[in-house]
């Protein structure tokens, strides 16, 4: 039995996708956090790609869901696969797992903790996209680029104290809509080189 054949069978509060808005919803909740899942196991190469080719899989594949959890889970496990897949095409299996192992250690756990990970970025990026234009670009700039208030004030020709207020404005919304831990995650993410 396949991985497509499970889903099939899953009916009650079917979710289907019914029409390009529904589609396109899906798309635009998932594919940021499926990229950077996929750049995890296969760096950003083929990220894209490979997500891509999911979203093609599952708008032509006439799927349906018992529930977002079940959706959820097709969609990050057609990623794994699809990455794992392009390792083997290339020849550099080994040497992927082998980097892999080593940096994080135990390919179930490795997997859990790839998948909490894209989630919790693909949270922030969603609650960020929510922010005022103006606040969610210097939110995007000092947290996510790694910009300083100064650097990030250069780049969108304003005031640092325009940048400081907006930046703090940003904050607060996010504060009151974000969980703690995926807040706090924001907050540390310009001192951790492996996100960029």
């Amino acid at each position: 039995m396949t991985l497509e054949d499970d889903f099939k069978e899953l009916e009650p509060q079917a979710i289907r996708l019914a029409d390009v808005s529904d589609y396109s919803n899906l798309f635009n909740r998932y594919y940021a956090g499926l990229c950077g899942f996929a750049e995890k196991i296969i760096g950003d190469n083929y990220a894209e790609d490979i997500v891509g080719d999911v979203f093609l899989k599952l708008w032509e594949g006439k799927y349906v869901f018992c529930s977002e959890l079940h959706l959820k889970a097709f969609l990050y496990r057609a990623v794994k696969n699809g990455c794992l897949n392009l390792i083997k095409m290339t020849g550099r299996a080994e040497d992927r797992h082998l980097f892999y192992q080593e940096e994080i250690g135990g390919e179930e756990n490795t997997f859990l903790l790839a998948v909490t990970q894209a989630e919790v970025v693909r949270e922030l990026h969603l609650a960020i996209n929510d922010l005022p234009p103006q606040a969610g670009r210097i939110i995007k700039l000092t947290y996510l680029d790694g910009l300083s208030n100064q650097e990030a004030a250069d780049h969108l020709g304003l005031s640092i104290q325009t940048v400081k207020n907006q930046k703090l404005r940003g904050l607060g919304i996010l504060k009151k809509r974000l969980p703690g831990k995926t807040l706090s995650l924001l907050l540390l993410l310009p001192y951790f080189a492996c996100y960029n």
